[in-house]
Parts: C-alpha cells; structure tokens; sequence
C-alpha cells in the first residue's frame, strides 16, 4: 500500500495560549478528495497551513509521502494567501517615483505565470477565469472576486500534487460559480488530490470522497463521505448590548438632502468604459443593495463614494450635500465608515481589538497613539455591541475570521458615520457569524443616524433594512450603467 500523501500523529497547536487544532491520528491516502467542514474558528484554515508547512505543530508529527515537498508541490489558495501577496505589493510600493503616481502591484499575468513564459495553457486559464480583459491589471486594484479568480488560475498554473481550496466560490457572481463548481468537480474527478476547505452547512461537489469535520479545533467526523451526518452547530447568539449614543463629528447634513447624486457619471480606465451614465440617488432614509457579475464595476462605483477613487472629479456627482470636486478625501471619508475586504488584509498586524476599533475614529489603519479617555470609553461600548467585549484586549490576527470582521465592523460605526459601505461583507462567514453581523447592521438602520450601502452576490444573505436596489448591467456603448429600483422588490 503506498505512503500517505500526508499524514499527522498526536497533533496540538495553538497561538500561544488559544488552542487553535488537536488531531490525534488523520491521513489523506493517494486518490482521496476531502472536504473540511466547520465553522469560523473551527481549525480549517490552520490544518491548511500545517500540510502546506506555513506552521509546525506545538506538539506532533506532520509528515509527507517521500519525494513529495509541501512547499514546492502543495498549492493553498485562501484568503491569507492575497493577503500575504498584498503586504508584499505594499512593502515594494513604487508609486512615488512614477509618473503616474500609482503602484497597482502584481499585475495578473506575473501573478499566475511566477516567472514562468506564456503558454496554450497559461492563455486558456486566462480565457476560463475571464481575466483575459485584466492581465495586466494589478492584484491590489481587482474586484474580491477577480482576486479569487486570479489565485485559482496561479494554483492550476503551477500544476500542484496536492490542493487545498479555502471556501474557492466566495466572492463569485452567480455565473462564475456555476462554472467554478464545474471546474472543481472535474479535478474533483481527476488525478490531483483536492481538499476542499467549507463553511458548515454548505453542500459538497460531486466527487468528495472523504469528509473532516472539526469545531472547536477538536474533530467531530473523519471518514467516507457517505457516513457523514452534519453536526449540529449552536448558534452564535445576536450581540444584546444597547447601541452607544451618535458621536456627532461631521458637518450637518441640510434637512431632506440625499447622501449620494449621480447625474450620469462616467468611469474609464486605459480607454475601456468601466461606468457608463449612471444615474443614481440615495434619499434620506434608503439602505440599498448593489449587484451586478464580477467586474462590472461594483468596486469603481463604491470609490467614487468613499473617496477613494481620483475618477470621481468632474463628474456629475454630489455627496452628502455638496458636490465632490474642491473636497478633499479625508473629507469625504469622515462620512463614510467601511468593511471589505481590502480593509481585512491591510489589518494584519499585531494591534489589539481595541486599537482597531479606535482607528476608525481617525480612518487609519491601526493606531498611533494610546487609547484612553472618551475615545476608549467610547471604542468599548462598540466593542460590547459588537459582542466582543471578552476580546478587547486580543490581538487582531489571533482572531477568528468571523471576530475579524465584526470587529472591522464596530470599527466602521464608531464614529456614527452617515454612510456604511459594506462591500461583501459576509465573504467566508458561517451561518451563525453571519446572522450575528447583519443584525448588527438592521440595529444600526433603525437607529436613524446611518444609511447603508451593501454589495452581495447573495440576495438571501442581507440586512432587513434594504429598501432599495441598484442592480449593474451592460449598457449599448459599453461599461454598465444602473437599474435603480427603489422597492427593492
């Protein structure tokens, strides 16, 4: 009988006192597909980073069939792998020294090739993903669902012995899922192992042939796929504490004015129609939700918003009371108050909850100074809505990715912004986490002080409050324009 590809005995690890997986006795035999099934925090994505050697064990063995070399012939994409990817771009940031003034990172193209030449292949995967139109557009400037396209295309580029896939269809448009699901099945069906790395209650593809369930870091199932029974997972229950009192530190808005006004706005990039004519506004009172496939411009329309995006003057765009040409983007971004993704992977750092969520008082990334007197007071009382309280001392990057986006959420809403942008903001959460972010967001809407703004794929996945829709379409000349429907029906 041939060695295990990998195989692990009397496993404990943990991050210094959390412990964070323990497997007694587990092995993935040649011609096994596995599935690891759990919630936030249950120990899927350590198990990851310990068969692809990014960790070594506390205490026991994980060891690899001979020949075989985890980091040469296991490829892991998940969400750590962008963010590592993103802290590289940003360390060797260029922008002040071009004359553009702009540094958008690894373009696709080197980020699947990784210094290898153009082949058949190389082009077809670009064909499959759809990211021929992009090549030579930057990680850090792509859409989340463009940057899980692109990582998937570098992990099938590399032609791996082992891969492992951290929850591969997040952050994909209805479409692209279909077709991803397709591709998984049919490696599912070939001679690569696959692991599958899935939030509980999500249906496994055809072709798993073996199930790992763990929760806690302790494991719950490990066998065949067709003597599995899910387990049932408590819910997490919704955060209870009162809302803190508005902090009130932008301008008045006039009585009756729309958050956002966009009389047939226009984006390109490197002559290609991104926006086209958009007309849109957002009435006092209107939470909406924007939709459209990956790439349709989801991303450019949030950064006109936000203030992040130089595209928005000289257009026809109006935002929380005056027009946005003559503002500056601190300006604009004291209105705002945000979670995506991007946010996510620039807070890998060793701050603690309670820095992060202070942080948004200043819209910076992490702190500079220490909290104390109101402004921790007033951090804290977010904090407990949030249902953190217990980890307001824990460092960020020790949390679960479930605590992480809460805690970037109450980081969002210390300040009492008029606008919440939440940009995909349930990507790889559980059900539970899930439930417990959204009704976060539903109290902040009924409060009357904050409107929001919510892109999803999912339309079973949204807060109660959305009363409007903005949906993206391809418009006659190219780009996409907006279907505004303001009964969200």
């Amino acid at each position: 009988m041939p060695a295990p590809l990998v195989s692990i005995h009397d496993l404990y690890f943990s991050y210094r006192v959390d412990p964070a997986l323990h497997i007694a006795d587990w092995a993935w035999q040649p011609g096994e597909h596995w599935a690891v099934v759990g919630g936030n925090g249950a120990g899927k994505t350590t198990l990851a980073c310990l068969i692809s050697d990014a960790i070594r064990p506390g205490r026991g063995t994980v060891s690899w069939q001979p020949g075989l070399d985890p980091n040469r012939d296991v490829a892991y994409v998940s969400f750590d792998t962008q963010r590592v990817l993103v802290e590289r771009d940003i360390r060797f940031d260029d922008s002040e020294t071009r004359e553009e003034a702009i540094d958008t990172g690894t373009s696709v193209r080197d980020l699947i090739l990784q210094g290898a030449p153009e082949t058949p292949e190389f082009t077809h995967l670009l064909a499959l993903f759809g990211l021929t139109a992009i090549a030579d557009r930057g990680l850090r400037v792509l859409s989340t669902g463009e940057s899980r396209k692109a990582l998937l295309a570098r992990a099938l580029f590399s032609r791996p012995r082992l891969l492992l896939l951290d929850n591969p269809l997040e952050g994909l448009d209805q479409a692209m899922r279909r077709e991803v699901t397709a591709l998984i099945e049919s490696l599912l069906a070939g001679p690569t192992p696959v692991m599958l790395l899935l939030p509980a209650g999500t249906s496994l593809p055809q072709g798993i042939s073996h199930v790992l369930e763990l929760d806690g870091g302790e494991v719950l199932y490990s066998g065949p796929v067709n003597g599995w029974q899910p387990a049932t997972t408590a819910a997490i229950a919704a955060a209870e504490a009162p809302l803190p009192p508005p902090l009130t530190t932008t301008p008045p808005l006039p009585p009756g004015e729309p958050l956002i006004e966009m009389a047939g706005v226009n984006v390109q990039f490197h002559g290609q129609p991104v926006l086209t004519d958009i007309h849109w506004t957002l009435a006092p009172g209107q939470h909406c939700v924007i939709s459209g496939p990956n790439g349709s411009g989801k991303s450019t329309l949030l950064s006109l918003i936000s203030g992040d995006s130089p595209k928005a003057y000289g257009q026809p765009l109006r935002l929380f009371g005056k027009p946005r040409d003559g503002r500056s983007v601190w300006e604009i971004k004291a209105f705002c108050g945000l979670v995506n993704t991007s946010l996510q992977l620039l807070h890998n750092n060793r701050q603690r909850v309670l820095e992060v969520v202070a942080s948004g008082l200043h819209d910076s990334i992490g702190l500079r100074h220490t909290c104390g007197g109101r402004e921790r007071e007033l951090t804290l009382s977010w904090i407990r809505a949030a249902g953190l309280e217990e980890l307001a001392t824990a460092r960020f990057d020790r949390l679960s990715f479930g605590q992480q986006r809460m805690a970037l959420l109450a980081r969002a809403l210390v300040k009492t912004p008029p606008l919440l942008i939440l940009d995909e903001p349930c990507l790889g959460l559980d059900a539970a986490h899930r439930e417990r972010f959204l009704a976060l967001v539903d109290r902040v809407a009924a409060a009357g002080h904050t409107q929001v703004l919510y892109v999803s794929h999912e339309p079973t996945h949204l807060p109660r409050c959305i009363n409007q829709w903005l949906r993206l379409v391809p418009h006659p000349a190219g780009g996409s324009t907006a279907e505004v429907n303001d009964s969200a029906d």
